[in-house]
């Protein structure tokens, strides 16, 4: 990206006999739009790049124009939603990331309607929470009771969706379709009421799903992934798991990485394409087919 400012920078500069000719001119406000957004992007934060909107009126809408907003740092949730509601609808937002020190659901609910209607890439959502331990079942209650529920709208136009939710529940709508998420990633999440994953995940709801990620998540016991779309999936920590069925012919790679706590848990897999699995953990017993069965050797 280096050589792209310099050459457009160049280009912009008046003409003249020499380095001083234009000298008191305001020389990066006559920039062109393109390279003002590329100078505003290096900046790392939103809310920098529209404090130069005090430079003068030509700078005045052009943070407006960045394609990308990132709100390091837990910004108060107002400030995201009003940032949101400025940036100028013919800019496509291929990029949005918020972190949140510890942040309740309701913070997030102030901008994620704005959010979905303006963004046409990746969504990623950090709750900066304190580390926990994920398993004790007596904090898992307290913290429960604390929290509270995290809704996801369907994000029609995202094409990745990365939430690390700090252990807070997470709700999606039980209809609608992310048409063009190719990529989720869920961290530290807790699946809320009746909140299946395998219909969420399904072909049906996520025609175009490519990589689905799960870490430390609580409240499944059941996973049922019917996709044509699927070629990677990585599924970690997930200790309440009993049954995991995957039907995806298109899969190449799964990783099962510490689940299947409990005794007894099954797990069918049919994926004639899978070149890659990797299973431990636990010790488990494979046979090596186009249609896979994995049992857990608790018992020996």
């Amino acid at each position: 990206m280096e050589q792209p400012l310099e050459i457009a920078a160049e280009r912009a500069m008046p003409s003249g006999s020499d380095g001083d000719a234009a000298a008191g001119e305001d020389r990066l406000s006559l920039l062109p739009d393109d390279v003002l957004v590329l100078i505003l992007l290096r900046l790392g934060a939103a809310a920098a790049a529209g404090r130069t909107s005090v430079l003068s009126r030509r700078w005045r809408r052009v943070w407006a124009l960045l394609t990308e907003l990132r709100f390091p740092a837990s910004p108060p949730p107002h400030l995201v939603a009003s940032a949101l509601a400025a940036h100028e609808a013919e800019a496509a937002l291929r990029y949005l990331l918020v972190e949140a020190e510890d942040g309740a659901p309701e913070s997030a609910a102030a901008w994620l309607p704005a959010a979905v209607r303006r963004l046409s890439g990746s969504l990623v959502f950090k709750n900066l929470a304190p580390a926990r331990n994920f398993n004790d079942e007596a904090e898992e209650e307290e913290e429960t009771s604390k929290g509270g529920v995290f809704e996801l709208p369907c994000c029609e136009r995202a094409t990745s969706v990365s939430l690390d939710l700090g252990c807070l529940d997470l709700a999606v709508p039980p209809a609608g379709a992310f048409a063009r998420l190719t990529e989720l990633s869920q961290r530290r999440v807790r699946f809320h009421g009746s909140f299946e994953l395998g219909d969420a995940v399904s072909s049906r709801r996520c025609p175009c799903l490519q990589k689905l990620n799960v870490f430390h998540a609580r409240g499944l016991d059941s996973i049922a992934i019917h996709s044509e779309s699927l070629l990677q999936v990585d599924l970690r920590h997930l200790h309440e798991l009993r049954q995991l069925t995957i039907v995806a012919p298109a899969l190449e790679g799964l990783q099962l990485i510490n689940c299947f706590a409990h005794s007894r848990p099954v797990a069918n897999i049919s994926t004639p394409q899978l070149v890659f699995l990797m299973s431990c953990g636990r010790s488990h017993m494979i046979r090596a087919r186009s249609s896979l069965a994995i049992w857990d050797n608790f018992n020996g």
